[in-house]
């Protein structure tokens, strides 16, 4: 299993089998913080699709899911409460 690379040149192996469609795979890169241009390279698909799969509302949805399953739900919550208290705000 690759790394995911910031460098738009770097090889990237998916630890995804090959049945999972490449928009799918494209969510996760994504959801890991990959652009559209280095999701598109590392999936063979130009980046310009990635993008306009991006603009649409259950992809968006997608990734934003699976985000939130990275870092799990309680992380959000963590960090909501520790910017309200660096802001001052009492919560």
């Amino acid at each position: 299993m690759g790394n995911v690379n910031a460098h738009a040149d770097a090889p990237l192996v998916l630890p995804l089998s090959p049945k999972v469609s490449r928009k799918e795979r494209a969510a996760v890169l994504l959801a890991l913080g990959s652009s559209s241009t280095i999701a598109g390279r590392a999936l063979d698909v130009d980046p310009s699709t990635v993008r306009r799969w991006r603009q649409t509302p259950g992809f968006k949805a997608t990734v934003s899911d699976l985000r939130l399953r990275l870092i799990g739900h309680d992380s959000v919550g963590v960090l909501a409460a520790v910017t309200a208290s660096e802001n001052g705000d009492a919560r």
